[in-house]
């Protein structure tokens, strides 16, 4: 056989990457991860942040690139054991973690019940990766495995899948990049070089971090909180998920009342009259990214219902709606609901929306919960701690608490003239976003 050759991939994140199997180069040539290439990563955060077009597919290499560094950081300094099969297992499922995700990423999850990326996911890699895996004389199973979380290591899917892992690692810092905004920038070497494999007395593998590595790991979990506030949850993007999940809702029920009066495209039918099996449902999945949404948006821009009409030209037209704080129950509230009923006829429950974007920093480990700590190794390394009871600082404990922003949307013009009343109540708001 032939001596495989290391491919190299231009990374604008990671410099040169290098793929160091077969196998993980088979899987990036094939039809189902190059369908990654045309998936957005962030969704709806370009409409705000001009540069935010990098996809699924650069974001899943970069998973891929961490984990290899990670192992081959153990397996140099002999901290671990590891065979080249489970290398492989753990380095692939790093690869296609994402491989589920549907067009504009989790927003479409949130339109269509029985879109599950990670479902989804393990279904395709079953379906069209394992011949690949065979060829090569491995297994899939122990690459779901580590995906599912179900393998007799918890160590493998903690570095793929916790609150310290090579997916949030490469998001954070990639769309840090992209996005513009500097919130996701952490020192990322330092934690590679500090993440260490730690032996429970139950025989159970799991991830811990050095001592040396906790103010990195501290700076990594404050980047996270910054970058869902000021990117993932920005009020402009919660709008523009909003109107898309009103557009679907609204040409569903099109659909459902007279299938003749939406112009459906063919390859999205199968969302609406979902087929019988899931192969056939994986095989159309297969073949739709954001480019078929779009298509579908400007067909539905000239719909003869005015309101799916609408709210298409809306979209496509970067006319969202004015996202705001909401200013809570009470006399304000139904007033503005007054108006809005009022000045939008019928139809204004299509054109008045809520909203309430949350975050949880770190969510502090309880014995017998499902959330793994992020533990810090004690000196000499026998045993651990968790993160907020080994920083020197209450900050991971204020980490912790639940950040909420309950937002209304309604179109701009209306928000126009409800905004002097929002001043009037609340003259001295902050408008940090």
């Amino acid at each position: 056989m032939k001596r495989f050759k290391e491919k190299v991939l231009r990374d604008p994140l990671y410099g040169n990457i290098t793929v160091s199997h077969p196998l993980l180069l088979e899987i990036i040539d094939s039809y189902p991860f190059q369908r990654l290439r045309r998936i957005r990563q962030l969704g709806m955060c370009f409409n705000v942040f001009h540069g935010a077009e990098h996809s699924r597919f650069q974001h899943s290499v970069g998973v891929m690139w961490l984990m290899h560094r990670i192992l081959n950081y153990w397996h140099d300094n002999r901290l671990l054991r590891i065979t080249p099969e489970t290398k492989l297992a753990a380095t692939a499922a790093a690869l296609v973690h994402d491989l589920g995700h549907g067009p504009f990423s989790h927003a479409l999850e949130h339109a269509f019940a029985q879109v599950d990326h990670e479902r989804l996911g393990r279904a395709l890699v079953q379906r069209y990766l394992a011949p690949l895996f065979e060829r090569h004389g491995l297994q899939v199973e122990e690459t779901l495995s580590i995906l599912e979380g179900r393998h007799p290591q918890p160590l493998w899917h903690e570095l793929l899948s916790s609150q310290l892992d090579v997916d949030r690692m490469d998001y954070l810092q990639r769309d840090s990049l992209y996005t513009g905004a500097k919130y996701g920038l952490f020192d990322i070497d330092r934690i590679i070089f500090t993440v260490r494999p730690f032996r429970n007395p139950d025989g159970h593998l799991c991830c811990a971090v050095d001592p040396k590595g906790c103010e990195a790991v501290e700076g990594y979990l404050f980047c996270r909180y910054f970058m869902h506030w000021q990117v993932y949850l920005h009020k402009t993007v919660r709008s523009y998920e909003t109107l898309l999940r009103v557009i679907l809702q609204r040409a569903h029920l099109l659909y459902e009342e007279s299938p003749q009066l939406l112009e459906l495209p063919s390859n999205l039918r199968f969302l609406f009259a979902p087929p019988a099996g899931e192969e056939d449902f994986l095989a159309h999945y297969l073949e739709i990214d954001d480019f078929d949404f779009y298509h579908a948006f400007k067909l539905w821009a000239k719909s003869s219902d005015p309101i799916l009409a609408d709210l298409c030209q809306r979209f496509l037209g970067r006319h969202p709606f004015k996202a705001f704080d909401h200013p809570g129950a009470g006399p304000l509230y139904e007033r503005i609901l007054r108006y809005l009923q009022k000045s939008l006829g019928e139809d204004w429950r299509w054109y008045c929306h809520q909203d309430t974007p949350q975050n949880l920093g770190y969510d502090i480990y309880q014995p017998g919960s499902s959330s793994s700590p992020i533990r810090i190794l004690d000196t000499p390394p026998t045993s651990w701690r968790e993160i907020s009871q080994a920083t020197r600082t209450k900050a991971i404990e204020a980490l912790s608490e639940p950040v909420r922003r309950p937002l209304l949307m309604t179109p701009p013009p209306q928000y126009r003239h409800i905004k002097p009343w929002l001043e009037r109540e609340r003259p001295y708001q902050s408008t940090f976003f």
